[in-house]
């Protein structure tokens, strides 16, 4: 799990360049801003001034938020309404900005807000997140523009809305909300101490989501020479502190197998061809699902996952062979009884992912070559992990010729993008989740073969022309 804080003033783009690095990263994003827009919103409606803390406080008890992953995108709910872009006005910032400096509302929505980041990994963005709501983020970044520059971004989104404003009145209003975000006694608008302050005064949307997504990489990424139980790093001869890095979550058993099957045995005798790499998230914690044809589709799994030893679960027949048995335990297999009796296996599934590592499983149960997927029947396993550990899954298609291995025949394995944990609208009290949410995850594998399969006719129709 991973947790990034990003704050800043109005305009800087908090919330643009945020939901740009989640999709690109396959985490989950947070608009605390909206939860606050939604409390004004309310208090407006019942005429009262934003800035009576107890009037504001006695209309909290009537307030329910929720907050709800709609196709990967965060919609916060009133009282069973979805606002929309009615909390996206000039006015609704004013009154975010009063009521986020009673102590009553923040406490009102800062266990909502955490409780979010204990479930996924998140980038939340905020004025406060990473000195009071993430003080322990792995990631703090302060993103900052000149009030000039950040109010001529807000006013071409307002004009793009339709909305009648002007471009001195947005200026004028977001420096009142600087001069009030800084200056409230409650957690006031500031830079964390171990943040990296961010200007991106002049540059574009997608100039700020690469630079920060490198400086991101830099402060999580997994050394490949280091293991999770090594010292930590020195410092370096300017006296500041390295940048702490992701610890990683394979064995040096799975690393060094790895490193002599990759070579020779993945790309020359399996022929494997990773199609969709740059879909692998940066974080662990996620649940790869693929389709199952052949008994080497566990090799082909872990052989294109690299940031990542992806844990599988195995029949519990090959736990019995003497020689077979402890390899596969020792590269982080667990038993699983395909009889039916799989309480062990999900508790043990769902503590592995909790702790940021990875696993994956096949939806079908059990090898059906030379078949249509779509055709075969699906068990709901995936299903209930993925809910139970909130965790996102990663979709991936293996292909083969006539859907059969051989050697030196080529294997390609097609990563798709992360499917969030959020977007499954997953609801405990409703009946058929599980096997609505496994149909989700298996239409999505099977849409990747088959935009795959369309690509490759499309390629030999263009040879032969």
């Amino acid at each position: 799990m991973i947790q990034i804080a990003i704050d800043g003033p109005g305009g800087a783009g908090k919330s643009t360049i945020s939901k740009a690095i989640a999709a690109k990263l396959g985490i989950v994003y947070v608009d605390t801003g909206a939860l606050y827009r939604t409390v004004g919103y309310y208090v407006r409606s019942k005429d009262v001034d934003p800035h009576d803390r107890d009037g504001v406080g006695a209309l909290l008890d009537e307030i329910g938020i929720e907050v709800k992953y709609v196709d990967g995108s965060q919609r916060v709910f009133l009282n069973g309404e979805d606002l929309g872009d009615k909390i996206r006005t000039p006015e609704m910032s004013m009154y975010a900005s009063a009521v986020s400096a009673i102590p009553s509302v923040r406490a009102f929505l800062l266990e909502t807000q955490k409780d979010i980041a204990r479930k996924n990994s998140v980038i939340m963005d905020g004025r406060d997140i990473g000195t009071v709501i993430l003080p322990n983020a792995d990631v703090k970044i302060y993103l900052t523009a000149s009030a000039e520059c950040r109010a001529k971004r807000r006013y071409d989104e307002l004009i793009a809305k339709g909305q009648t404003v002007t471009y001195e009145d947005v200026l004028r209003e977001m420096n009142e909300r600087d001069e009030a975000d800084s200056s409230r006694e409650i957690a006031p608008a500031q830079a964390a101490q171990d943040a990296v302050v961010f200007d991106n005064t002049g540059m574009s949307l997608e100039e700020s989501v690469a630079a920060i997504i490198r400086l991101i990489e830099e402060k999580t990424a997994g050394d490949d020479d280091s293991d999770e139980n090594d010292p930590p790093k020195e410092e370096n001869a300017s006296g500041k502190k390295k940048a702490k890095k992701e610890p990683r979550t394979d064995s040096r058993l799975y690393r060094v197998i790895y490193a002599l099957f990759s070579g020779i045995v993945g790309r020359f005798l399996f022929r494997i061809r990773v199609v969709g790499r740059q879909n692998e998230p940066a974080t662990g914690g996620y649940l790869v699902c693929g389709n199952h044809t052949s008994a080497t589709d566990a090799v082909v799994i872990c052989y294109g996952f690299r940031k990542h030893q992806v844990r599988l679960m195995a029949k519990k027949e090959l736990f019995k062979i003497p020689v077979l048995a402890p390899l596969i335990r020792m590269l982080g297999a667990f038993p699983v009884d395909r009889s039916g009796n799989n309480v062990s296996a999900i508790k043990t599934a769902v503590k592995l992912l909790e702790e940021g590592k990875c696993m994956g499983m096949f939806p079908q149960g059990t090898r059906h070559p030379a078949t249509d997927p779509r055709t075969t029947p699906v068990k709901n396993g995936a299903a209930l992990i993925a809910t139970r550990a909130h965790a996102d899954v990663v979709p991936v298609f293996i292909m083969r010729k006539n859907h059969t291995f051989k050697l030196f025949r080529r294997t390609y394995l097609v990563i798709g993008e992360p499917i969030p944990f959020e977007s499954f609208g997953y609801d405990p009290d409703a009946n058929g989740e599980y096997a609505r949410i496994t149909n989700i995850i298996f239409d999505r594998i099977c849409a990747l073969g088959e935009e795959f399969a369309k690509e490759q006719e499309a390629k030999k129709a263009a040879k032969k022309k």
